[in-house]
């Protein structure tokens, strides 16, 4: 199985913004970023990324360009589905905070699985949600969440079994096109309002940062910068991921 490890810059500032707009970047003030040092401490103890054997990959602007990157990666045959993600990050990018769960549970998941892909609607795939699409398209079998010392769970449970994180495994549910899956979803929690279409589950772990180590090397590299939800002077982050990885 491919393993894909999925990094965002915010990961490595010492506090977490939340819902930003817009690319201004961050005071520098109130949030500083890791050392140097621990920077290429954490990529290559935790991550086991090498300068000398660097590791295919890409460097985005915004995260919902990992899930293109994905798609290119699929639709070319390099990574078959399903693949492991590991996601170290200041967030969970599942889409709390946004009504893509909306479209997702009215729409895209009324098409079988496999054919999700071709009737995404790729405009409604934002930065903070990606990753719930890459999950419901069916092609992510594990993710491991690598925390933020201080993470504030932000896992939206719209797409969790039994829409609680007591079992920490995503099953995407899908709803008949004419309910208002905003307006009814308490009922929808509440059992009151039935699927139409259950997917197996998708199991996760929420692993705090310094219990983290990977056991084997990654396949592929995604490293955002997040320019809006980092501070100017964690670029230099940008120019060391790149001694790791090959750019394709």
């Amino acid at each position: 199985m491919y393993s894909i490890l999925d990094i965002d810059m915010d990961f490595f500032i010492d506090d977490i913004a939340h819902w930003v707009t817009g690319d201004n970047r961050l005071d520098e003030n109130e949030y500083n970023p890791w050392s140097e040092k621990d920077f290429r401490f954490f990529l290559e103890e935790k991550c086991l990324l090498s300068k000398s054997h660097p590791t295919k990959g890409k460097i985005v602007t915004n995260h919902h360009e990992a899930f293109f990157f994905w798609d290119e990666l699929i639709s070319s045959q390099k990574v078959k589905t399903p693949f492991k993600v590991t996601h170290i990050d200041a967030h969970s990018d599942t889409g709390l905070g946004d009504s893509g769960y909306v479209y997702i549970m009215g729409e895209l998941l009324n098409h079988p699985i496999v054919e999700r892909r071709n009737n995404l609607d790729t405009k409604k795939v934002f930065m903070s949600n990606y990753l719930s699409y890459a999950l419901a398209c069916g092609w992510i079998s594990n993710v491991d969440f690598v925390l933020h010392e201080k993470w504030d769970n932000d896992i939206i449970s719209a797409h969790l079994k039994n829409f609680s994180d007591k079992e920490q495994a995503f099953q995407f549910k899908g709803y008949p096109k004419g309910i208002d899956i905003g307006m009814s979803y308490e009922r929808i929690v509440q059992g009151k309002i039935s699927p139409i279409r259950i997917d197996k589950e998708i199991p996760y772990t929420l692993i705090p940062w310094k219990n983290y180590r990977t056991e084997k090397k990654f396949d592929y590299v995604v490293f955002c910068q997040s320019p809006g939800y980092t501070p100017k002077t964690a670029d230099f982050m940008l120019d060391i991921i790149k001694e790791y990885i090959i750019e394709i």
